[in-house]
C-alpha cells in the first residue's frame, strides 16, 4: 500500500503538472491568437476605408460612364493622378487597376502573370453576385517579375452607380504582404509553436514558418494528429480565412520529461529500501508527500490568503530534488506569465506612442500637394523678378519638405548629405551668413545606408545652441571617415559658445539612459531631445557601440560624432528580406 500511494502521488503529480502546462500554454496561444486577429482586422478596415472612399470617387464615376472621347481624356487624367498619390502615400500598395464595363481602364498592367491576377479576380467578383459594398479579398497570389517571385495578397470592390443601381466596372489592389499582415519574427518572439493565417481558399498567406508561405493547408489532416498536436485557430471573418496556431505536444511537454525520469529513478532506486524500511522513512517521506499535495491544491485554487509561493520539503534527498524540479517548473511559468504582462505592458505603451505619433503627423499633413504647389509657384515668382537667392532657398525648402515626408526610413548616406546641405543653406540665408560650413565626405562612403533626417537634428543643435549667440562669423565642419573596424563616423563640429559641463553631464547621462528615452521623450523634459531620440534610434537598431558621443569645451565649441555600421545597397537589400 506504501509503494502504490508513493508511486499514484507521483503519477497525480504528473498530470497536474501536465495539466496545468497546457492550460497555461492554451490561453497564452488564445490572446495571441485574439492580438493577432485584433491587428489584421485594424489593417483591413484601413484598407476597407480606402477601397470604398476610392471606389465612390465622382471622377472615376464620370470617366466609367462617359463614351466621349474628350471626356473620356480629360476624367482619364484626373483618376490616373487622384490613383498615383493614393499608391505613393498608402505603403503596402505594390499597383491599383481599374477595369470599366464600357471599356475603360487604368493601371492594366502589360506584366502578364499581373494581369492574369488581375482579370481572375475581376471574373471571381462577376460570379459572387452577393458583392455590394464590402471589398472581396480573393487571396494569396505569387508572381513572378523579371525571375523574381514575388508574394502578394489581391483585393478586388465592385464600382456601382448608385442611381440607376448598376455596375460600372471593378478595382483590382495588389498589396504587399506586411501591409497586411504582422512581421510574426517579431511580433511572436516569445510565442509557442507556427501560426498560419489562411485566406478563403486555405492558402498560407502568411507565417513564421517561411516554409508554408504559398503552400494549400489542409486542416483535417493536421485535425487527424491531434494525438502529437494541439491545433487551435480564430475565423478572419471579413478575409473569409482563418488564423491556425499549431504546436506538437512534445515539445510542449518536454520540460515534464526530466521530472518524469526523476520520478523512474526515485522508484527504481527507492522501491526495494522503502519495503525494507518502512517504518524508519514513514516521517520522511508520506509528511513530505503530504505537504507537497496540499501546496499542489493550494496552487490549484490559488488561495490569496496562503503566503507560500514554493514548496520546501525536508526529507530524504529524492523528495528534495523532485520539489526543486517544481518549483523550476513554477519559476518557469510565472516568468512567462511575467514576459506575457510585460510584452503587453511595452505594446500598450507603445500603442499610445504610436497613436499619438499618427495625432502629430496629421496635425502636420496640410495638403503636402498644396504646399508643393504653392512653393513651385513661389519659385517661378522668384525666377521672373530676378530673385535669384530666394529661389534658391524655395528650392532648397520644397526639397526638405518632399525629402521629409516620401520615401523609406533609410536612405543613402549622399542623399542625406544634400539634405543637410539644403538644411544649412536656409539656416546661412537665415543667419545672413553668420556662418561658413566645410564639408568633407568621402565619396566611397556616400552610397552607405543611414537612416532619414539623421543628420539635421544635430545640425540645428550645433546652430541653435553653438553658433547663434556667437557675436563673431563662425564655422561649421561637417565630415565622415571609415575606421579600421569597418564602421563610419560622422563628425558634426561647430566653433561656437560651447556647453556648460554641467550640462554636458547632463546629457552624457541621457545618453546612457537607455529604455527610458519613452517616459523622457512622453514628458519633454530634454531641451535635447533631438540628440537623445537620434542616439536612441541608431543604439536600437544596431545595438551597442554604435550611436552618438560627444565633447565639448566652454568658449571652444563642439563636437557630435555619430557611429554606423557601413551598410551598402546590397547588405540592406539582405537585411530586408530577413525581416
Amino acid at each position: 500500500m506504501f509503494v502504490t500511494v508513493v508511486v499514484s502521488v507521483m503519477f497525480v503529480t504528473y498530470l497536474q503538472s501536465q495539466k496545468m502546462i497546457y492550460q497555461k500554454n492554451q490561453a497564452y496561444s488564445i490572446e495571441l491568437l485574439d492580438k493577432i486577429t485584433q491587428y489584421i482586422q485594424s489593417q483591413i478596415d484601413n484598407i476597407d476605408g480606402l477601397i470604398i472612399n476610392t471606389s465612390y470617387d465622382e471622377d472615376l464615376h464620370q470617366y466609367l460612364r462617359t463614351n466621349d472621347l474628350l471626356d473620356k481624356i480629360d476624367a482619364f487624367k484626373r483618376v490616373d493622378t487622384y490613383i498615383t498619390t493614393i499608391s505613393q502615400l498608402e505603403n503596402g500598395i505594390v499597383d491599383m487597376t481599374i477595369v470599366g464595363e464600357n471599356g475603360n481602364n487604368v493601371n492594366l498592367m502589360f506584366e502578364k502573370q499581373k494581369k492574369s491576377a488581375v482579370l481572375e479576380t475581376v471574373e471571381e467578383m462577376k460570379k459572387n453576385h452577393a458583392l455590394q459594398l464590402k471589398p472581396y479579398y480573393a487571396g494569396f497570389k505569387a508572381i513572378v517579375d523579371n525571375d523574381i517571385k514575388h508574394r502578394y495578397f489581391v483585393i478586388g470592390s465592385r464600382i456601382s452607380n448608385i442611381f440607376p443601381s448598376s455596375t460600372l466596372g471593378y478595382m483590382v489592389v495588389i498589396l504587399d504582404l506586411e501591409s497586411l499582415f504582422p512581421k510574426f519574427n517579431t511580433m511572436l518572439a516569445n510565442g509557442f509553436g507556427n501560426f498560419y493565417v489562411l485566406d478563403r481558399n486555405g492558402t498560407v498567406a502568411s507565417s513564421n514558418d517561411e516554409r508554408m508561405i504559398g503552400q494549400r493547408m489542409d486542416l483535417e489532416a493536421v485535425a487527424d494528429k491531434q494525438d502529437r498536436y494541439v491545433v487551435q485557430s480564430m475565423e478572419l471573418r471579413d478575409l473569409q480565412g482563418k488564423i491556425v496556431n499549431v504546436y506538437s505536444k512534445k515539445d510542449l511537454f518536454r520540460g515534464l520529461e526530466k521530472v518524469k525520469v526523476v520520478y523512474l529513478w526515485i522508484m527504481a532506486v527507492c522501491i526495494p529500501v522503502l519495503l525494507v524500511l518502512l517504518l524508519i522513512i514513514s516521517r520522511n517521506i508520506l509528511e513530505p508527500m503530504k505537504s507537497f499535495m496540499r501546496f499542489i491544491q493550494v496552487q490549484k485554487v490559488k488561495n490569496i490568503y496562503h503566503d507560500q509561493k514554493r514548496i520546501r520539503l525536508v526529507g530524504y534527498y529524492e523528495i528534495m530534488v523532485m520539489a526543486d524540479k517544481f518549483n523550476s517548473m513554477l519559476d518557469e511559468i510565472d516568468q512567462l506569465t511575467d514576459e506575457v504582462v510585460e510584452s503587453k505592458t511595452r505594446i500598450m505603451s507603445l500603442g499610445l506612442l504610436k497613436k499619438q505619433a499618427e495625432l502629430a503627423f496629421l496635425k502636420q499633413q496640410v495638403n503636402p500637394h498644396f504646399l508643393y504647389n504653392m512653393l513651385e509657384s513661389l519659385k517661378g515668382m522668384a525666377g521672373e523678378t530676378g530673385a535669384l537667392e530666394i529661389r534658391e532657398m524655395i528650392v532648397a525648402l520644397g526639397k526638405m519638405l518632399r525629402y521629409s515626408i516620401k520615401g523609406h526610413d533609410e536612405v543613402k548616406l549622399g542623399e542625406e548629405l544634400d539634405i543637410a546641405k539644403a538644411y544649412l543653406k536656409l539656416q546661412q540665408f537665415r543667419f545672413e551668413d553668420r556662418f561658413d560650413v566645410h564639408v568633407d565626405f568621402p565619396e566611397a562612403l556616400l552610397n552607405n545606408r543611414v537612416f532619414k533626417m539623421v543628420l539635421q537634428p544635430i545640425l540645428e543643435n550645433a546652430i541653435t545652441h553653438g553658433l547663434e549667440s556667437r557675436m563673431e562669423k563662425g564655422n561649421l565642419w561637417l565630415g565622415a571617415r571609415a575606421t579600421s573596424e569597418g564602421d563610419i563616423v560622422i563628425s558634426i563640429k561647430d566653433d561656437g559658445l560651447g556647453i556648460p559641463n554641467e550640462q554636458l553631464t547632463l546629457i552624457q547621462a541621457e545618453l546612457a539612459a537607455g529604455d527610458e528615452f519613452l517616459a523622457r521623450l512622453h514628458h519633454h523634459d530634454n531641451d535635447h531631445l533631438g540628440i537623445v531620440n537620434v542616439h536612441n534610434r541608431l543604439r536600437s537598431a544596431y545595438g551597442d557601440p554604435y550611436g552618438l558621443k560627444i565633447s565639448s569645451e566652454p568658449n571652444a565649441g563642439t563636437e557630435v560624432e555619430l557611429l554606423l555600421p557601413q551598410r551598402t545597397e546590397d547588405t540592406y537589400v539582405e537585411s530586408a528580406a530577413r525581416r
